[in-house]
């Protein structure tokens, strides 16, 4: 039976049949909902190509969140993902999706619904108050839902993919929040004398990220040859501090210093000592550079909420942790340090993204340059 299409109300169904091998039984299949005659022909020539060559399958009651909770999660956990990663998909999925659409059958999830899901996430206050989700988190939601579908059509769990055509959220590129120059000294000479002055330092000139300077580890700084090497990091799982890696081969770099910073680090080597013997600690076999008064590494989220009270201790702008990194980064382009060298500092996998990230301080510097060439070419206009 090559099937046929009919029309419905105002929707189109696509019928067809199979015949169950075991018995000889013909069973006749349906699709509906498709708002043309073409669309609905059209799936109809796919799925009947399918039952021709053996391998179509029937749709089954699987739920989002069964296909999300019981198949997709766990075949991430057999991918390599970082720790992190995962915990940040399960969020999504516990917090985002599931409370929304999993109790829909997955086969019939539609753009319509991602779409009113995605509307719906974007005004709706969250729990940190906020209202709603940045368009970031948006997109991720839509990617994962994405990634799900993808792995359920390839594993066969379903036999078309219902969300195939749904494209992510776009996010508006806004220049990052930065601080000047002059307050980034100000914030630097304000925690001069706080224990972690080195890490602030390393923070607001090198742009390392939070959890690259928590994991930091004396094994990867070389005072004599004034680098440091990124090669550990310190990241946030489930509200518990784990050990990790950078996530790309760009993270994993080497970051000089100047006299200035092995000047701090040394001087904060010999305080972290002292602390130490004061405490009664013996040898530290962990060796991380920066940690709390009983030798302990630091969380991450304690540093960020540590920057805060300084922040406002010192009377300055409020900005987060990670926007000192984007402050060191603005701040070297705007000295004119050529946008690959900060790109390998920053461990950015491409120049592109260094120059979309700070395209904000790029204009002033081409009106500049473009000055001082025509000051040169054309000599003073009278």
């Amino acid at each position: 039976m090559r099937g046929f299409v009919r029309q419905r109300g105002n929707t189109f169904t696509s019928y067809w049949s199979t015949v169950d091998a075991a018995t000889g039984n013909r069973k006749q299949h349906t699709k509906g909902g498709f708002a043309t005659k073409k669309a609905a022909n059209s799936y109809l020539n796919e799925v009947v190509g399918k039952v021709e060559t053996g391998a179509w399958k029937p749709d089954t009651a699987l739920t989002v969140k069964a296909l999300l909770e019981e198949h997709w999660l766990p075949a991430q956990g057999s991918r390599g993902l970082k720790p992190s990663t995962l915990a940040q998909y399960s969020d999504v999925v516990s917090a985002w999706i599931v409370p929304n659409l999993g109790g829909m059958r997955a086969a019939a999830l539609t753009p319509k619904d991602v779409q009113t899901l995605v509307e719906k996430l974007r005004t709706t206050r969250t729990s940190q108050r906020r209202e709603g989700l940045s368009a970031r988190s948006l997109q991720l939601t839509v990617g994962v839902l994405k990634a799900a579908y993808a792995f359920a059509v390839t594993t066969e769990l379903l036999g078309r993919n219902p969300i195939a055509g749904v494209r992510r959220p776009s996010v508006e590129q806004r220049p990052p929040t930065t601080w000047d120059e002059g307050t980034a000294r100000a914030f630097l000479a304000a925690t001069r004398d706080d224990r972690l002055a080195a890490l602030w330092a390393l923070a607001l000139t090198r742009g390392l990220r939070r959890g690259e300077l928590a994991g930091l580890r004396w094994s990867a700084v070389d005072l004599a040859a004034g680098t440091l090497t990124v090669t550990h990091t310190l990241v946030m799982v489930d509200g518990h501090v784990q050990e990790s890696t950078p996530k790309t081969r760009a993270g994993r770099r080497s970051v000089p210093l100047d006299d200035g910073l092995v000047s701090l680090l040394t001087a904060h080597r010999k305080a972290q000592g002292a602390e130490r013997l004061r405490a009664g600690l013996g040898k530290d076999e962990r060796g991380y550079v920066f940690t709390n008064e009983l030798g302990d590494p630091l969380s991450p989220d304690w540093v960020s909420e540590r920057f805060e009270v300084l922040v406002k201790a010192a009377g300055l702008p409020r900005i987060r942790l990670h926007d000192t990194r984007h402050t060191a980064a603005s701040l070297m382009i705007a000295a004119g340090v050529p946008a690959k060298v900060v790109q390998e500092m920053l461990g950015h996998s491409h120049v592109s993204i260094t120059l979309a990230l700070y395209a904000h301080v790029t204009p002033a510097m081409g009106r500049e340059a473009g000055a001082a060439l025509s000051a040169s070419l054309l000599g003073a206009q009278g």
